[in-house]
């Protein structure tokens, strides 16, 4: 990896996709920290590959069509946020930067939680090295990212039998699946981004990504778990939790199957971005909306969330629309609103849609024996 390879991963990957974000959230008008952002970012990335790739993955059009729209999407975001934070001048507080650093000042003057905050750091760069040093191989590298490479190669998407290295036949055959949860895509673009192979990217730099985002979420999701009118013990208390979390993540692989498994060894796959990152985030965006299902902004980032969920995984398809289902009937019986079921059905729609996709792609085999 060359200097040049760790600037374009800095730029493309982090600093982007984080002002991105911030330009989103000031567009609808959420309140939001760096963790925020950097999560925004990402399911603005999402979904705008999600929405491209299924019909460019049909038509069999430019793989670079779809990079260069998300560049380009993610860089407006991002002029947006900063042209805003220039025109409109706020107050110190709410800059993203200086928002946090302030926040870091009153961290350390607890010497407690400075000393907390320390020790979490170095056990959160230890569970790093676990995920990078000790990722798993198995049959998804072939499906995953060889896809991802052969698409950056050929600038074409679905095109070659992973497992084999011959033309797709029969439509799509068994990668049926793979035309609306198009994760390879999203690998391919993270090589086109940075110079490197998707390969080389997917089994270092995405695991180091992936878990910020992880985390990024749990650390909003504290801030609901946890709240406490001392600020000092709602610090406390949301380092502990976070702790907890990683530790269950290092010890929890009860199972090859489990969520903590998946993100310690096969953090690459898309099903394990699903469980570990989407799954907490509807957690999150539906207490958001149980607090104030009357903001429309938490139902646009609830919509982004379910097309991420899509765009990673089969099994994300249907982990959002259930969860979004039931989490919605929930709070629409619990406030006595039809307007939140209403809404929450309309954010399944994009699971309905891109399962009838698969099916129809899936059946078009049959048709042409």
């Amino acid at each position: 990896m060359s200097i040049v390879n760790m600037m374009l991963i800095l730029i493309s990957l982090i600093v982007l996709p984080t002002l991105a974000g911030a330009g989103l959230g000031r567009l609808l008008r959420v309140h939001n920290t760096i963790s925020g952002s950097f999560i925004l970012g990402y399911l603005l990335t999402w979904t705008t590959v999600q929405i491209l790739g299924v019909p460019v993955t049909l038509m069999k059009g430019s793989f670079r069509l779809i990079a260069w729209t998300v560049v380009a999407v993610l860089t407006l975001a991002a002029v947006f946020f900063l042209i805003g934070s220039v025109v409109s001048k706020p107050s110190r507080e709410e800059y993203i930067v200086s928002g946090t650093v302030k926040r870091f000042k009153k961290y350390f003057a607890d010497r407690y939680i400075a000393a907390f905050f320390i020790l979490l750091t170095v056990f959160t760069a230890y569970v790093f090295y676990k995920i990078i040093r000790y990722y798993h191989l198995d049959a998804d590298d072939t499906r995953y990212v060889v896809n991802a490479v052969d698409i950056l190669r050929t600038d074409k998407i679905l095109q070659t039998d992973p497992t084999s290295g011959t033309p797709l036949s029969l439509v799509y055959g068994d990668f049926y699946k793979d035309v609306v949860s198009s994760w390879s895509v999203f690998l391919a673009y993270t090589g086109f981004v940075t110079g490197m192979s998707p390969a080389a990217s997917a089994h270092s730099v995405m695991h180091v990504i992936l878990y910020l985002l992880i985390l990024s979420v749990y650390w909003r999701l504290s801030s609901r778990l946890f709240a406490d009118p001392d600020p000092g013990k709602a610090r406390k208390n949301r380092m502990i939790f976070m702790y907890f979390v990683q530790l269950i993540i290092l010890f929890g692989f009860y199972s090859v199957q489990s969520t903590e498994t998946f993100i310690l060894s096969r953090l690459w796959q898309g099903k394990a971005v699903a469980a570990g990152f989407g799954v907490p985030l509807v957690v999150f965006v539906f207490m958001l909306l149980y607090e104030n299902g009357k903001k429309w902004s938490y139902w646009i980032i609830l919509l982004m969330t379910a097309m991420s969920m899509c765009h990673m995984s089969a099994m994300g398809i249907v982990m959002s629309a259930v969860m979004i289902a039931s989490f919605g009937l929930y709070t629409a019986v619990a406030k006595k609103s039809i307007r939140i079921l209403i809404l929450s059905m309309i954010c399944c729609i994009p699971s309905g849609v891109y399962f009838m996709i698969s099916q129809m792609t899936d059946y078009m085999k049959y048709l042409q024996n």
